[in-house]
């Protein structure tokens, strides 16, 4: 992500929760370029007769590559991502609770995709005595287009449910819900950040064993 937010739970409860929408590797372009030379090949005539002088042949045309197009802020989002962080606030059942989790991923394509897996993703936080938990499971898809600070998200597609909990005991479980809300992001190498009003995540880029971080 890539963190749209999901919709606020059931009656009596007023927030909203954001759910990031984290393997690929980067498009790497390759560039060949073929020196042209030139060649001239002769024939002699064993038999002496020097009648037909030598033709040379014509010279193979040089080719030349195009540059590769300069990478953009965009560029650097494709691959897969783990989440190392997760701060965000969110009011529960009448109560403001700064929550924290790490461990979602997601997965951004260079055709525009990105996609984010939770599986038993808990969110937790304390408030007023109470102990909270905000367990996702599920993904979440979307179609995003990224400018060099923003990211925009279309076509939402969800699988997969949220549940709350609070002093451990169940009091709520629902279909997993998203808000298209765009999101400023910055991404550097293998690091990427994302923010939205009330939350920040943070994301280290999964590298294939033997490729070099």
């Amino acid at each position: 992500m890539s963190s749209p937010t999901p919709a606020p739970p059931p009656t009596s409860r007023n927030w909203t929760l954001p759910i990031v929408g984290g393997v690929l590797a980067l498009v790497v372009v390759a560039v060949v370029c073929i020196g042209g030379g030139v060649a001239a090949y002769l024939t002699m005539r064993e038999s002496g007769d020097t009648s037909n002088p030598p033709t040379p042949t014509p010279a193979p045309s040089q080719v030349i590559a195009s540059p590769p197009a300069p990478k953009t802020h965009a560029d650097c989002l494709v691959g897969d991502w783990i989440e190392t962080s997760y701060a965000g606030t969110a009011e529960i059942y009448g109560t403001r609770v700064q929550l924290t989790s790490k461990g979602a991923l997601v997965r951004f394509s260079p055709e525009g995709t990105t996609l984010t897996l939770y599986e038993n993703l808990v969110r937790t936080g304390q408030a007023d005595g109470n102990n909270y938990e905000v367990i996702h499971n599920g993904r979440v898809g979307f179609n995003f287009v990224a400018d060099e600070t923003t990211l925009h998200y279309s076509n939402p597609q969800v699988e997969g449910t949220t549940t709350w909990k609070v002093n451990g005991k169940v009091r709520d479980t629902e279909p997993m819900q998203v808000l298209l809300t765009p999101e400023t992001y910055k991404c550097s190498g293998n690091q990427l950040r994302i923010f939205g009003d009330n939350y920040a995540m943070e994301y280290q880029r999964i590298v294939p064993p033997g490729v070099p971080v």
